[in-house]
Protein backbone atom coordinates (compact mmCIF):
# COMPACT_ATOMS: atom_id res chain seq x y z
CA UNK A 1 0.00 0.00 0.00
CA UNK A 2 1.42 3.41 -0.98
CA UNK A 3 1.81 5.98 1.81
CA UNK A 4 1.88 9.68 0.92
CA UNK A 5 4.96 11.71 1.91
CA UNK A 6 5.09 12.36 5.63
CA UNK A 7 2.70 9.52 6.47
CA UNK A 8 5.45 6.90 6.90
CA UNK A 9 6.07 8.19 10.43
CA UNK A 10 3.10 10.39 11.43
CA UNK A 11 4.41 11.05 14.95
CA UNK A 12 7.69 12.46 13.62
CA UNK A 13 5.78 14.49 11.03
CA UNK A 14 3.57 16.00 13.75
CA UNK A 15 6.60 16.98 15.82
CA UNK A 16 8.33 18.45 12.77
CA UNK A 17 5.25 20.54 12.00
CA UNK A 18 5.08 21.65 15.64
CA UNK A 19 8.78 22.60 15.50
CA UNK A 20 8.22 24.80 12.44
CA UNK A 21 5.26 26.52 14.10
CA UNK A 22 7.20 27.10 17.32
CA UNK A 23 10.12 28.62 15.40
CA UNK A 24 7.77 31.45 14.39
CA UNK A 25 7.18 32.33 18.06
CA UNK A 26 9.43 35.40 18.14
CA UNK A 27 8.03 36.72 14.86
CA UNK A 28 4.43 36.24 16.00
CA UNK A 29 5.14 37.92 19.37
CA UNK A 30 6.78 40.87 17.59
CA UNK A 31 3.78 41.21 15.24
CA UNK A 32 1.46 41.15 18.26
CA UNK A 33 3.38 43.95 19.98
CA UNK A 34 3.41 46.15 16.89
CA UNK A 35 -0.29 45.57 16.20
CA UNK A 36 -1.27 46.09 19.84
CA UNK A 37 0.68 49.36 19.90
CA UNK A 38 -1.17 50.60 16.82
CA UNK A 39 -4.54 49.62 18.32
CA UNK A 40 -3.75 51.37 21.62
CA UNK A 41 -2.72 54.54 19.78
CA UNK A 42 -5.95 54.32 17.79
CA UNK A 43 -7.95 54.07 21.01
CA UNK A 44 -6.16 57.08 22.50
CA UNK A 45 -6.94 59.13 19.39
CA UNK A 46 -10.58 58.03 19.49
CA UNK A 47 -10.88 59.08 23.16
CA UNK A 48 -9.54 62.51 22.24
CA UNK A 49 -11.94 62.80 19.30
CA UNK A 50 -14.82 61.66 21.50
CA UNK A 51 -14.30 64.56 23.91
CA UNK A 52 -13.84 66.99 21.04
CA UNK A 53 -17.05 65.73 19.46
CA UNK A 54 -19.00 66.12 22.70
CA UNK A 55 -18.17 69.81 22.62
CA UNK A 56 -18.83 70.38 18.91
CA UNK A 57 -20.68 67.58 17.14
CA UNK A 58 -22.62 64.79 18.86
CA UNK A 59 -22.78 62.67 15.68
CA UNK A 60 -18.99 62.86 15.39
CA UNK A 61 -18.61 61.78 19.01
CA UNK A 62 -21.01 58.86 18.40
CA UNK A 63 -18.79 57.63 15.57
CA UNK A 64 -15.76 57.94 17.84
CA UNK A 65 -17.57 55.95 20.53
CA UNK A 66 -18.39 53.16 18.07
CA UNK A 67 -14.75 53.13 16.93
CA UNK A 68 -13.69 52.86 20.58
CA UNK A 69 -15.92 49.84 21.11
CA UNK A 70 -14.59 48.04 18.03
CA UNK A 71 -11.02 48.97 18.97
CA UNK A 72 -11.51 47.54 22.45
CA UNK A 73 -12.88 44.31 20.98
CA UNK A 74 -9.91 44.12 18.58
CA UNK A 75 -7.44 44.61 21.43
CA UNK A 76 -9.17 41.92 23.49
CA UNK A 77 -9.02 39.46 20.58
CA UNK A 78 -5.36 40.28 20.05
CA UNK A 79 -4.59 39.47 23.68
CA UNK A 80 -6.50 36.17 23.47
CA UNK A 81 -4.62 35.23 20.29
CA UNK A 82 -1.28 36.05 21.91
CA UNK A 83 -2.22 34.05 25.00
CA UNK A 84 -3.20 31.06 22.85
CA UNK A 85 0.02 31.10 20.87
CA UNK A 86 2.07 31.61 24.03
CA UNK A 87 0.43 28.52 25.53
CA UNK A 88 1.23 26.54 22.38
CA UNK A 89 4.89 27.58 22.48
CA UNK A 90 5.16 26.71 26.19
CA UNK A 91 3.63 23.26 25.65
CA UNK A 92 5.92 22.61 22.68
CA UNK A 93 8.90 23.66 24.81
CA UNK A 94 7.82 21.29 27.59
CA UNK A 95 7.50 18.41 25.11
CA UNK A 96 10.99 19.07 23.70
CA UNK A 97 12.45 19.26 27.19
CA UNK A 98 10.79 15.96 28.07
CA UNK A 99 12.23 14.34 24.94
CA UNK A 100 15.75 15.55 25.73
CA UNK A 101 15.71 15.22 29.53
CA UNK A 102 17.37 12.46 31.52
CA UNK A 103 14.81 10.10 33.11
CA UNK A 104 16.68 10.36 36.41
CA UNK A 105 18.47 13.72 36.72
CA UNK A 106 21.84 13.58 38.46
CA UNK A 107 22.55 15.61 41.59
CA UNK A 108 25.23 18.22 40.79
CA UNK A 109 28.19 18.68 43.16
CA UNK A 110 27.80 21.10 46.06
CA UNK A 111 28.62 21.51 49.73
CA UNK A 112 25.00 21.53 50.95
CA UNK A 113 21.70 20.14 49.66
CA UNK A 114 20.47 23.68 48.95
CA UNK A 115 23.59 24.57 46.99
CA UNK A 116 23.17 21.40 44.97
CA UNK A 117 19.51 22.18 44.36
CA UNK A 118 20.37 25.72 43.21
CA UNK A 119 22.85 24.34 40.69
CA UNK A 120 20.34 21.77 39.47
CA UNK A 121 17.70 24.46 38.93
CA UNK A 122 20.18 26.53 36.92
CA UNK A 123 21.26 23.55 34.84
CA UNK A 124 17.72 22.34 34.14
CA UNK A 125 16.19 25.72 33.21
CA UNK A 126 17.77 27.98 30.54
CA UNK A 127 15.66 30.88 31.85
CA UNK A 128 17.06 30.57 35.38
CA UNK A 129 20.61 30.07 34.07
CA UNK A 130 20.39 33.16 31.87
CA UNK A 131 19.03 35.32 34.68
CA UNK A 132 21.56 34.14 37.27
CA UNK A 133 24.40 34.79 34.82
CA UNK A 134 23.58 38.52 34.96
CA UNK A 135 22.02 38.62 38.46
CA UNK A 136 23.94 36.12 40.63
CA UNK A 137 22.61 37.77 43.79
CA UNK A 138 19.07 36.69 42.82
CA UNK A 139 19.83 33.25 44.30
CA UNK A 140 19.38 33.68 48.06
CA UNK A 141 19.30 31.36 51.04
CA UNK A 142 17.31 31.61 54.28
CA UNK A 143 14.80 34.17 53.01
CA UNK A 144 11.69 35.50 54.73
CA UNK A 145 8.88 36.33 52.30
CA UNK A 146 6.35 39.00 53.18
CA UNK A 147 2.66 38.39 52.73
CA UNK A 148 -0.73 38.63 54.39
CA UNK A 149 -0.14 37.96 58.06
CA UNK A 150 3.18 36.65 59.34
CA UNK A 151 6.06 36.25 56.90
CA UNK A 152 6.98 32.87 55.43
CA UNK A 153 10.52 31.50 55.78
CA UNK A 154 12.02 29.53 52.89
CA UNK A 155 15.50 28.05 52.57
CA UNK A 156 16.11 29.02 48.93
CA UNK A 157 14.61 31.65 46.65
CA UNK A 158 15.33 32.79 43.11
CA UNK A 159 13.27 35.86 42.21
CA UNK A 160 13.30 37.76 38.91
CA UNK A 161 11.01 40.83 39.19
CA UNK A 162 8.42 41.42 36.50
CA UNK A 163 8.38 44.50 34.32
CA UNK A 164 6.65 47.70 35.55
CA UNK A 165 4.05 47.35 32.79
CA UNK A 166 3.09 43.90 34.08
CA UNK A 167 2.82 45.07 37.68
CA UNK A 168 0.55 47.99 36.76
CA UNK A 169 -1.27 46.82 33.61
CA UNK A 170 -0.81 43.06 33.48
CA UNK A 171 1.16 43.26 30.21
CA UNK A 172 4.77 42.38 29.55
CA UNK A 173 7.22 40.18 31.42
CA UNK A 174 5.72 38.66 34.58
CA UNK A 175 9.10 37.63 35.95
CA UNK A 176 9.41 34.45 37.96
CA UNK A 177 10.00 33.17 41.47
CA UNK A 178 11.29 29.76 42.57
CA UNK A 179 11.23 28.86 46.25
CA UNK A 180 12.36 25.78 48.15
CA UNK A 181 12.28 24.55 51.71
CA UNK A 182 14.05 21.61 53.31
CA UNK A 183 11.17 19.51 54.56
CA UNK A 184 10.78 16.37 56.65
CA UNK A 185 12.19 13.14 55.21
CA UNK A 186 8.74 11.56 55.59
CA UNK A 187 6.27 14.38 54.82
CA UNK A 188 2.58 13.92 55.50
CA UNK A 189 -0.35 15.42 53.63
CA UNK A 190 -0.81 18.11 56.35
CA UNK A 191 2.88 19.04 55.92
CA UNK A 192 2.37 19.63 52.20
CA UNK A 193 -0.94 21.42 52.78
CA UNK A 194 0.68 23.74 55.34
CA UNK A 195 3.51 24.61 52.95
CA UNK A 196 1.00 25.26 50.15
CA UNK A 197 -1.11 27.54 52.36
CA UNK A 198 1.94 29.55 53.45
CA UNK A 199 3.01 30.08 49.85
CA UNK A 200 -0.52 31.03 48.87
CA UNK A 201 -0.34 33.89 51.39
CA UNK A 202 2.85 35.36 49.93
CA UNK A 203 2.52 34.53 46.21
CA UNK A 204 0.70 37.76 45.31
CA UNK A 205 3.32 39.88 47.12
CA UNK A 206 6.29 38.44 45.25
CA UNK A 207 7.95 40.74 42.65
CA UNK A 208 7.80 37.88 40.12
CA UNK A 209 5.19 35.25 39.41
CA UNK A 210 5.59 32.12 41.54
CA UNK A 211 6.47 29.33 39.13
CA UNK A 212 8.01 26.57 41.25
CA UNK A 213 7.54 25.53 44.89
CA UNK A 214 9.86 22.78 46.10
CA UNK A 215 9.91 20.67 49.23
CA UNK A 216 13.42 19.17 49.44
CA UNK A 217 14.08 15.85 51.18
CA UNK A 218 17.71 15.09 52.07
CA UNK A 219 17.39 11.64 53.67
CA UNK A 220 14.20 10.40 52.06
CA UNK A 221 12.07 7.42 52.84
CA UNK A 222 9.40 6.05 50.45
CA UNK A 223 6.65 8.61 49.86
CA UNK A 224 3.22 7.45 51.11
CA UNK A 225 0.63 7.02 48.41
CA UNK A 226 -1.59 9.76 49.89
CA UNK A 227 1.27 12.29 49.82
CA UNK A 228 2.14 11.32 46.23
CA UNK A 229 -1.47 11.73 45.12
CA UNK A 230 -1.74 15.09 46.86
CA UNK A 231 1.47 16.46 45.31
CA UNK A 232 0.40 15.38 41.83
CA UNK A 233 -3.27 16.28 42.01
CA UNK A 234 -3.47 19.42 44.18
CA UNK A 235 -1.43 22.28 42.68
CA UNK A 236 -1.58 25.81 44.05
CA UNK A 237 -4.34 27.72 42.25
CA UNK A 238 -2.71 31.09 41.51
CA UNK A 239 -3.61 33.91 39.07
CA UNK A 240 -0.67 33.03 36.82
CA UNK A 241 -1.71 29.38 36.59
CA UNK A 242 -1.50 26.23 38.73
CA UNK A 243 1.80 25.61 40.54
CA UNK A 244 2.42 22.10 41.95
CA UNK A 245 4.21 21.49 45.22
CA UNK A 246 7.24 19.53 44.03
CA UNK A 247 8.74 16.95 46.37
CA UNK A 248 12.40 16.69 45.36
CA UNK A 249 14.35 13.85 47.02
CA UNK A 250 18.11 13.30 47.08
CA UNK A 251 18.51 9.58 46.45
CA UNK A 252 21.48 7.56 47.70
CA UNK A 253 22.48 6.68 44.11
CA UNK A 254 23.26 10.34 43.32
CA UNK A 255 20.04 11.18 41.46
CA UNK A 256 16.96 13.25 42.19
CA UNK A 257 13.51 11.76 42.54
CA UNK A 258 10.96 14.37 41.42
CA UNK A 259 7.25 14.27 42.28
CA UNK A 260 5.86 15.59 40.02
CA UNK A 261 8.60 15.83 37.39
CA UNK A 262 8.52 19.50 36.31
CA UNK A 263 10.63 20.49 33.29
CA UNK A 264 11.53 23.83 31.76
CA UNK A 265 9.71 25.98 34.32
CA UNK A 266 10.23 28.85 34.32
Amino acid sequence: MYAPPGAEDPISAIFELSDRAAEMGKTVRRMYRYTATVVVLFLVIMVFLLFVGLATNLFFSLLALIALIFGGIALSLLRETDRFYGTFVERHRAIKLLQDAEPTPKIPPGRTPLERLGRYLSQSSPTIAEYLATHPDALRYQVKLDGRGPGVAVDLAIVAPGSPSHRWLGWGDAGFAVVARVGPDAPTVPDVERYAEELRRVARRLPGRLRRAILLRVHPVPIPEAVYEYAVGHPLDLPGGPVPIEIVSEEANGTYDLVPHVLGVP
